[in-house]
């Protein structure tokens, strides 16, 4: 069990862990030259056998707040300590509102310096922190000089340590680092307190955010060497492979290399019931997360009544730019301080590690990242399957909740989804839907292409980005490739020139139109360095301007040819070949210009610009400033498919 002091400046904490602990956690020099704790201080004191107590002795000086926020995260009781001679001073009541905002439940109250007041002085001091704290809990009165009321205190810690449930070791290792310091004859040791999982000595762990691989090379747990250590504990780890220089404090120790690195994070933010002011959208804001202490802007992803401010007590969702990228998880809770670093705003719980930019919060967003903040993961995964009727990645879920394979079965187990439930892949993730959602959303795919084919008979069948267009009550068009290869593989469609048709479908064009297309064809076949407008085509086929415009945009409808912008048309067999000329320069330039297309393709620019144009439409290429970059490799493989 870990216990955190929290109180004001030179209230007594210190000396109360003394006489829990017999250790003497004011052991820098400034510390004692100033009577104050200035870094955080740790001590023990064994519960029985098996069970140790880790206290934290965290500073009270309004100075050290950033200390303190980090000295409380991860805790599991805090002990609220308040001199009776002065009774709840600023920084208490600061203390206890970042306790709240931290989710801590557990407390205890100590009222030290009981020797300086009378009874009814203690009366009043206990009753005041009952209310302040929000129930009632145990009250413990110390002396700090002679140690009278310890035992009782101790007593009582050794009880609730003895009684804790043990924490679940679901999940990868987590530590966020809050010191690191070399040792003669031991080398670089790092110290935090697990946040989840089990780490054995010899491991392998990643630093993040510089996703740097490091090595465990020996392990003290609570103060004793041990060849493991795991969630709740208090962790020394001796590493190899890493320099000093390269960990700062708050970095992130993970088990895991596919844990989430992001500079943006989407989380549910509760305000601080004693903030005086109002805070605005994009006002810039210190984040504290772990032991992180990090500079952002806080981005309203839901307005308020009264417009982008928010006062006391308000609960928004909200995202934070932060200004460099650092690690989290779904669940980790953070405090919001402003930018200079003397008030605190909020707090609350990090929802989704991977957000993106988005103007507004759709409804699909919202009711994701509602799911996100329910209590379990069972009912999350209930939540978005059944009752939103979502697909979910679980390769990015699994990232976003820190869950292991067997931890997210145990999860999908729990909530009784795993015979309702059914997987499929899909560019290296795994996603799982409901059976049901997957037998609706194929009844829906072939409805939609039976009905082209009743209202487009000529045509051999639909353009995928057509159909992908006019199926988005599915959703995800991730859940829609998936859908169309298994339809496809089980011969219930067909795919042909980029179209999708029902399995046994003919086309009924004529004689005439079947003689049309074939000049068409032939005519745009022989563009290699530019892709021709409507202007161009009549210059050399010399076919009625109607005429030639119908047969155009019926070819266009039947998937033989494809339309960019206003007015160029180039053939399916063309666009393909173009697409994966694309892929073919984002090989060497991940960041690529138009002019580098037009000289690989031999492309016009107006041609190049159009091409490019529609590629950022269908999702395939997205344009940053003057250049651009593949989105996603797989669309032209499955967009422009001939067969």
């Amino acid at each position: 069990m870990i216990v955190a002091t929290a109180g004001h400046v030179d209230h007594g904490k210190t000396s109360l862990v003394k006489h829990l602990t017999g250790v003497d956690t004011d052991n820098l020099e400034e510390e004692k030259r100033r009577g104050l704790t200035i870094n955080l201080g740790y001590a023990y004191v064994n519960a029985d056998a098996n069970t140790r107590i880790g206290l934290i002795d965290v500073p009270g000086h309004s100075r050290f707040i950033n200390t303190m926020i980090a000295g409380v995260s991860g805790i599991d009781l805090a002990l609220v300590v308040v001199a009776a001679d002065e009774g709840p001073m600023p920084q208490t009541i600061e203390h206890l509102e970042v306790l709240r905002l931290l989710g801590i439940d557990q407390y205890a109250i100590v009222i030290t310096h009981i020797d300086r007041v009378d009874n009814p002085r203690l009366k009043q001091v206990t009753e005041v922190l009952q209310s302040a704290v929000g129930g009632q809990w145990p009250v413990f009165e110390v002396n700090n000089i002679d140690g009278s009321g310890v035992d009782d205190l101790r007593s009582y810690l050794l009880q609730m340590a003895i009684g804790q449930q043990a924490k679940s070791q679901k999940g990868y290792f987590r530590m966020s680092i809050d010191r690191s310091f070399l040792l003669n004859g031991i080398g670089l040791v790092v110290t935090g307190t697990a946040v989840s999982g089990l780490i054995t000595e010899g491991e392998k762990l990643f630093l993040l955010p510089a996703n740097k691989e490091v090595r465990v090379r020996a392990i003290h747990s609570q103060n004793e060497k041990t060849v493991t250590g795991q969630v709740g504990q208090r962790c020394a780890l001796q590493l190899a492979g890493i320099e000093k220089a390269q960990i700062s404090r708050g970095d992130w120790l993970h088990a895991s290399a596919q844990a989430p690195v992001s500079s943006r994070i989407n989380v549910r933010l509760e305000m601080s019931d004693r903030l005086s002011f109002k805070v605005k959208h994009l006002c810039p804001v210190k984040l504290y997360i772990g032991a992180k202490l990090q500079s952002a802007k806080l981005y309203l992803l839901e307005r308020q009544t009264d417009g982008s401010e928010l006062g006391a007590g308000s609960r928004v969702l909200a995202q934070l730019i932060i200004d460099s990228p650092i690690s989290c998880c779904g669940g980790d809770r953070f405090i919001l301080r402003d930018s200079s670093e003397s008030t605190t705003l909020g707090g609350g719980i990090v929802l989704d590690p991977y957000a993106e930019y988005s103007p507004s919060l759709n409804k699909t967003s919202k009711n994701y990242l509602q799911a996100m903040e329910l209590p379990t993961y069972q009912e999350t995964l209930h939540k978005l399957l059944i009752d939103q009727q979502c697909p979910v990645n679980l390769s990015v879920f699994k990232q976003v909740c820190n869950l292991q394979n067997s931890d997210l079965d145990a999860e999908l187990q729990q909530a009784d989804l795993l015979d309702k439930t059914k997987t499929f892949s899909l560019q290296g993730h795994e996603y799982l839907v409901t059976n049901e959602y997957w037998a609706n959303a194929e009844k829906t795919i072939i409805d939609y292409v039976q009905c082209w084919h009743r209202d487009n008979p000529s045509a051999e069948g639909i353009q995928t980005s057509a159909l992908l267009a006019g199926l988005q009550p599915i959703s995800d068009s991730r859940l829609y490739w998936s859908l169309l290869d298994n339809l496809i593989e089980r011969d219930l469609l067909r795919r042909a020139n980029g179209c999708i048709s029902i399995r046994g479908f003919k086309s009924q064009r004529c004689a005439e139109e079947r003689q049309q297309w074939q000049l068409i064809e032939q005519a745009l076949s022989q563009y290699t360095r530019q892709i021709p407008t409507l202007a161009d085509l009549q210059n050399v086929l010399q076919i009625d301007p109607k005429t030639l415009d119908t047969a155009l945009h019926r070819a266009v409808a039947e998937g033989r040819l494809f339309k960019l912008g206003s007015k160029r048309f180039v053939l399916f067999e063309q666009l393909s070949r173009f697409a994966q000329g694309v892929n073919q320069v984002a090989v060497d330039l991940p960041r690529f210009s138009v002019a580098d297309i037009k000289n690989h393709l031999q492309l016009g620019r107006n041609s190049s610009v159009e091409l490019l144009e529609y590629f950022d439409q269908i999702g395939f290429t997205r344009r940053h400033g003057q250049s651009r970059a593949v989105l996603d490799t797989t669309v032209p493989e499955r967009m422009f498919r001939l067969t």
